[in-house]
């Protein structure tokens, strides 16, 4: 019969019980190298225009000629003399989607005051894309003041959008593995390789229309009809299909998307940064979600099946308690329009999240009234 070696028995456990300690300590390690290191070091991504194009926008079926410059962002109107520079960075609300360019709110600043204003935005950015542009533009072009418009989805879009989600999957298994150890390190690779798929994406879908033969002559547009409770808004249960949390992914920073927000705050926490360091200005614009003042969009979400909670409508969000903590913290100017929304009616294009003439005539105002 065979002995066993108690001694060498006890030893085979300490190797095990070594290297299972290296693991978690190595797995430690990385984590919070993950979390206190990596994700300061690495750039973001972005996507835009075709650089030095001139493309179709479109205002309810009207197209309009836009000139797309070298940062391959829409060229705002430029000044031979202006007394002071200032930039936009936002999304689509801040680039007026669906709105003749005249009509946003950056040009209307740019004729009704004595400032250039630029506007560098796109539609379907996020925080990260627009201070990788931020960063990109910084050197080549004058400003002393940053104006970040803060729409209020911008969270869910930091988030595991459905898009990105698909993005993901079809990754390589080792690309999963590194998620475990480095999961901001990860995130912010594969968000840059994300972005870079958009970037291939909207060169695709934009050279179909290189070749279009369309008026340059601006028709006027059908006047703004108000809705009437009665629409079937198919874009909206589209959306609650994939994504039945949407406003509170959103809004509810803390209680539901913690995670993202905290991703969120990195950025924005980085382009204060840059900011304070280059001693330029910055004031944050908060642009409400409609559940924010229109009380028959609510009703409308809330119809359709969305996760809604009645205080946005009156009251704060989580996001924007954080906004105003942020705010008064760094002694930064927000401009909270949701004040002035909500004693207005009719600022959406019609079966559309985005905001028409009269929201940015508004928006133009209140910039106005705080310079």
């Amino acid at each position: 019969m065979k002995k066993v070696d108690p001694q060498s028995k006890s030893n085979s456990w300490s190797k095990l019980g070594l290297i299972l300690s290296v693991m978690v300590v190595l797995f430690l390690g990385l984590r919070w190298f993950d979390q206190n290191q990596f994700q300061y070091n690495l750039p973001y991504g972005y996507f835009h225009y075709p650089k030095d194009q001139t493309i179709p926008f479109f205002r309810m079926g009207v197209p309009e000629p836009g000139k797309i410059g070298k940062f391959g962002i829409r060229e705002s109107t430029t000044k031979d003399k202006s007394n002071c520079h200032s930039l936009f960075l936002g999304d689509s609300q801040t680039f007026g989607s669906g709105i003749f360019w005249k009509d946003t709110f950056s040009e209307i600043l740019n004729r009704e005051t004595n400032c250039q204003w630029t506007n560098v935005s796109m539609p379907g950015f996020t925080l990260e894309n627009e201070y990788a542009m931020f960063q990109e533009i910084k050197n080549q072009i004058p400003f002393e003041h940053v104006y970040l418009v803060v729409y209020g989805n911008d969270i869910y879009e930091t988030g595991e959008t459905p898009d990105y989600i698909h993005f993901v999957d079809k990754q390589k298994w080792y690309t999963k593995v590194l998620g475990l150890f480095l999961p901001n390190y990860t995130w912010l690779i594969l968000k840059k390789q994300y972005f870079d798929s958009v970037q291939k994406r909207m060169e695709i879908e934009i050279q179909k229309f290189a070749n279009t033969n369309y008026q340059t002559k601006q028709s006027t547009p059908p006047s703004n009809e108000e809705e009437t409770g009665e629409e079937t808004f198919p874009s909206f249960r589209t959306l609650y299909s994939i994504s039945p949390n949407y406003f509170k992914e959103s809004l509810d920073v803390n209680s539901v998307s913690n995670q993202n927000f905290k991703r969120w705050q990195r950025v924005l926490l980085r382009l204060f940064s840059d900011l304070q360091t280059n001693h330029k200005k910055f004031t944050m614009i908060y642009i409400p979600l409609d559940v924010e003042f229109d009380p028959k969009r609510f009703v409308v979400y809330q119809k359709i099946g969305f996760a809604m909670d009645r205080e946005w409508l009156v009251g704060d969000s989580e996001f924007f308690l954080a906004l105003r903590t942020f705010s008064e913290s760094n002694q930064v100017q927000l401009i909270d329009m949701r004040k002035i929304f909500r004693n207005q009616n009719q600022l959406l294009q019609k079966e559309d999240i985005h905001f028409n003439e009269k929201a940015n005539r508004l928006i133009a105002d209140a910039i106005k009234q705080s310079m």
